[in-house]
């Protein structure tokens, strides 16, 4: 399994749990609890579609457990010995990696839980203690879920998680579907597929439906609506930075990230709700809800970061934070807002600029492009799912924004294996983008959007058009967790 280098170290340099990460103190494997404690978190992960075990941490204080470290981590944690456990306790048999991390000259393990469950794990047999205590019972399915206090545990599935649980098994299904279809329809028209479907008696009905002209104008006013509060977001979320960066005194190296180009997402969910607090539930909940999918996760909660000024704060009836982190490999700017009625602001530096990889305000690295919006988008779903918007007539409403581009290449400097067909210098300087996508939109089906998204951007580079199935890979190796 290829695992992001990048990622684990960010899990191990700031360990922070949530529905897709759960923390652990040191576990003995050759022990009973210690295999209690492994299998139980890596089910309950896979059944939530996937995550990570962070190991050698304290789960309340986030600090490194120096007491019970084993003398050999590397050897403690072997690839073969986890997945060993767990494949001998597992209904379904699934792929897990094992990684390590640096932190203080000492490595701790890092456990990747893919994603992709079509059918819950449960497991198979029983493990019993000395005394004879049932510790793990046939037919047991773990899940990680949310507390009152909207914390994320692991435990044995209740009958209010199980819905959740069904859902996550039939979109991976759903999208598996999806991307089946895409890849036989590629290059071919609608009117062929429709002629298709008509010859299999499945096109009849949607042939003879009377089209509503009424509804459709209803459906186009409610889109455009959408678009200009999404829209006037950013603009309000612009402004918010500049006067939150104007607090704040700046170190010779925190200049470079606010000069540096910039990326900025709104998402407004519509409907909106008018009667909810930035209370510290709803906080702790967009934590423990984010899915985590990259090294540095799109709107994060830096509440346990070490660094005060770069805690939330309640401004104007919304949670707002500047986080400038210019010390050491990890140099990022992000502002960003956290509206409980159902908007959300976050504005980053383009990593082009601040790498040692390439030359400043040069290059746009297009993986790195499409990674990030297909992980906003991700994130945004998963807030509102989290929420507790409706399935029913949701809809998230994304305007994206790339600024200081003209002069730039498109170079994917940071994942050098890839080839790339692109030539030629953006001459704009500024693209802003709009999707809308339903809340019942599974994760693994977004790639169409990141592609609407992205492809006004690539064409200021030449006309470049990127390859929908370049897009669709990329995606699908962020939500599975393997980059």
């Amino acid at each position: 399994m290829k695992i992001d280098p990048t990622r684990v170290d960010e899990l191990v340099a700031r360990p922070s749990e949530g529905l897709n990460v759960e923390i652990k103190t040191w576990i003995k494997l050759d022990e009973a609890i210690g295999i209690v404690k492994l299998v139980r978190a890596a089910f309950a992960l896979r059944n939530r579609n996937g995550g990570y075990l962070v190991i050698g941490f304290d789960d309340k204080t986030l600090l490194p457990d120096l007491k019970n470290r084993p003398s050999n981590s590397r050897s403690a944690f072997h690839l073969d010995k986890v997945q060993g456990i767990i494949s001998a306790y597992a209904s379904e048999t699934f792929e897990v990696g094992v990684a390590f991390g640096e932190r203080d000259g000492r490595d701790y393990p890092v456990i990747v839980v893919p994603e992709g469950v079509r059918s819950p794990v449960a497991a198979k047999s029983d493990l019993f203690s000395a005394d004879g205590k049932a510790l793990i019972k046939v037919g047991d399915v773990y899940f990680r879920t949310l507390q009152s206090n909207g914390t994320a545990s692991t435990a044995v599935a209740r009958p209010q998680d199980w819905p959740e649980i069904v859902e996550i098994c039939f979109e991976n299904k759903e999208a598996d579907f999806g991307r089946f279809l895409r890849r036989q329809l590629a290059g071919q028209d609608l009117a062929t597929f429709a002629e298709a479907l008509r010859q299999l008696g499945l096109g009849e009905q949607a042939a003879t439906q009377p089209t509503r002209n009424d509804g459709g104008s209803v459906l186009k006013l409610m889109t455009t609506g959408l678009r200009e509060r999404s829209r006037a977001l950013l603009d309000e979320g612009a402004e918010r930075y500049g006067r939150a960066l104007a607090t704040r005194k700046l170190k010779p190296e925190e200049k470079d990230l606010v000069e540096a180009g910039t990326w900025s997402v709104a998402l407004v969910i519509d409907p909106p709700k008018t009667d909810e607090l930035p209370d510290q539930k709803f906080k702790s909940l967009l934590g423990s809800s984010n899915p985590q999918y990259t090294g540095w996760p799109v709107w994060l909660d830096s509440s346990a970061f070490a660094d005060g000024s770069t805690h939330p704060e309640v401004t104007d009836g919304a949670w707002e934070a500047l986080i400038i982190s210019a010390d050491g490999w990890s140099k990022h700017l992000d502002f960003e807002r956290f509206d409980p009625a159902g908007k959300f602001y976050l504005r980053r530096n383009h990593p082009d600029d601040v790498s040692d990889k390439i030359k400043p305000h040069t290059a746009l690295e297009p993986v790195i492009v499409i990674l990030r919006v297909a992980e906003a988008i991700a994130v945004g779903l998963s807030f509102a799912k989290a929420l507790g918007w409706p399935s029913e007539g949701t809809r998230l409403g994304f305007t994206f924004q790339w600024t200081k581009l003209k002069g730039r290449e498109l170079q994917p400097w940071a994942n050098s294996s890839v080839y790339f067909s692109a030539f030629g210098k953006a001459s704009d300087d500024e693209v802003t983008t709009y999707v809308e996508i339903p809340v019942d939109t599974p994760v693994a089906a977004i790639a169409p959007s990141v592609e609407k998204t992205t492809r006004e951007l690539f064409v200021l580079f030449n006309g470049y058009r990127m390859p929908g199935n370049t897009v669709e890979h990329w995606v699908q190796r962020l939500i599975e967790r393997k980059l």
